[in-house]
């Protein structure tokens, strides 16, 4: 069994909700965001430190317990009046070692911690997104790397066949074409895409909440090397019938 983590879990938007104003968000009364409950007490069971962190200045601090109490969020230390800039956490590895000890999840502001599963293999991805080959009804993927930095995925997809229309919040990739050709089409929403057919060698980077959408022009063989949110799909079109969310 691994040793208790500690966890830096930041308040307004990650466990409640964020209403872009400090008042109202310690006197929100629409209780917690998804799955803030059972996962807060899963690291309670599990023996982790829990150190709750917010922008909130001291001044609240009788009022933002008092909300965490309301909502049975169980915590063991509370800073508060962090800046509005960056975090960075900074830890050593172990002489010689290949693992991390310190690791970084990003969430989509108000969405709940339904994604995340610190006890999973690779700490920042839940073990029910890992697989060795994924079918596809446009072919099929594989992953060929994955951990707390980034994933390596290489994808078939069978001529005349494509991916949904979707984009990222928060994964970042990048597309290598290995054989054969692959129209991919971007942009800002389903209006304004605009496309160009991709042929071994030729790469493309696709941010967050860039529109888009794969489409194999004949057998293609591609390598998409990501940021390392497996779940994060939103779908906006599919010709497969699939769920406007998730892979």
């Amino acid at each position: 069994m691994s040793a208790p983590k500690t966890v830096f879990c930041d308040i307004d938007g990650t466990l409640v909700p964020h209403t872009g104003d400090i008042t109202k968000n310690f006197s929100d009364l629409s209780g917690p965001l998804p799955s803030v409950l059972n996962t807060i007490r899963s690291w309670d069971r599990a023996n982790y430190r829990i150190i709750l962190t917010t922008g909130r200045k001291e001044s609240t601090r009788a009022a933002t317990e008092a909300q965490l109490k309301n909502y049975g969020i169980v915590y063991d230390d509370l800073l508060m009046g962090l800046p509005n800039g960056d975090r960075v956490v900074l830890n050593d590895r172990k002489t010689k070692g290949t693992r991390n000890t310190a690791y970084a999840v990003n969430l989509v502001r108000n969405q709940g911690l339904e994604n995340v599963d610190l006890a999973s293999k690779s700490i920042t991805i839940p073990d029910r997104f890992l697989f060795t080959k994924n079918e596809k009804p446009w072919g099929y993927e594989e992953l060929v790397e994955c951990n707390d930095k980034y994933v390596v995925k290489k994808l078939f997809m069978k001529k005349g066949h494509k991916c949904s229309i979707q984009y990222h919040e928060l994964k970042k990739e990048t597309i290598v074409v290995l054989t054969g050709s692959l129209l991919i089409s971007i942009g800002t929403s389903l209006e304004d895409l605009t496309s160009k057919v991709y042929v071994p060698g030729e790469t493309i980077t696709i941010e967050p909440y860039t529109v888009h959408r794969m489409e194999a022009v004949e057998d293609c063989l591609y390598m998409e090397t990501s940021t390392n949110e497996l779940w994060d799909v939103v779908r906006l079109e599919d010709a497969y019938g699939r769920a406007t969310k998730n892979v």
